[in-house]
């Protein structure tokens, strides 16, 4: 027991000597300020060809001379054109594109909206809706964008319609095809229900019995009211 307890009192002074050369080396130790080339791993750069893309390039280059246009355009005092250098193209820009474009991108929507793309005929007239728009868009005449009327309430419109009356439209340009369906339907059955026997009969019979009410020589003419009556069939006179 005795030779036990000496062994462990020699290693705990074994452990507590190599702990505090430890803490004696670290208090000493300090980097160096700098180290030899040999010891340093330093990172290597990979060198990759850059691909040149010729369409970028110009593209790049066309951005830049525009700016360098535009910036030098914005220091440049604006010389206005005399009234002899004004062209055509300068008041059809400044004077009727201003008010044409929007109102042919309303007749274009509207021309969607009723379908006029596919159907070849419609009630839909863009040539009556650029005039309206134009005529209820007009800047010298500002309370007409207020009333904003119908091109055939117009006062204009009505003038020129009197003179020159326009033919009605058909039925097939007014009429959606779900409800113009329906009425061919309905016309069709009726034919085939008025052609019976019965129904023939039914009706020639209300018809002689209005035109004796409507004729007041039936009841004093007894040949005329035996003629009425021997008839088979009755058409009324339209």
């Amino acid at each position: 027991m005795t030779g036990r307890a000496t062994d462990r009192k020699g290693k705990n002074k074994d452990t507590k000597s190599i702990s505090n050369e430890l803490d004696e080396n670290l208090a000493t130790f300090t980097l160096p300020d700098s180290l030899p080339c040999s010891e340093v791993d330093f990172p290597v750069l990979i060198h990759t060809r850059a691909k040149a893309n010729w369409k970028e390039i110009v593209e790049e280059t066309d951005n830049n001379l525009k700016e360098l246009e535009e910036y030098a355009a914005s220091k440049m005092d604006p010389v206005p054109k005399s009234q002899f250098l004004k062209t055509e193209c300068d008041y059809v820009k400044r004077d009727i594109f201003v008010h044409l474009i929007p109102a042919l991108e309303e007749t274009l929507n509207k021309a969607i909206i009723w379908e006029a793309l596919k159907i070849q005929k419609c009630f839909f007239n863009g040539i009556d809706h650029i005039a309206q728009v134009l005529w209820n868009n007009n800047p010298k005449y500002p309370a007409r964008k207020i009333m904003d009327l119908h091109l055939f309430n117009m006062p204009w419109v009505r003038e020129y319609l009197k003179i020159k009356p326009r033919p009605y439209y058909p039925k097939s340009w007014l009429w959606p095809e779900n409800y113009a369906a329906t009425l061919i339907q309905k016309s069709v059955r009726q034919y085939f229900v008025q052609r019976e026997e019965e129904v023939q009969e039914m009706r020639d019979f209300w018809r002689k019995i209005e035109a004796e009410d409507n004729l007041p020589e039936m009841d004093t003419n007894p040949y005329l009211a035996k003629k009425f009556a021997s008839l088979q069939t009755f058409h009324k006179k339209q």
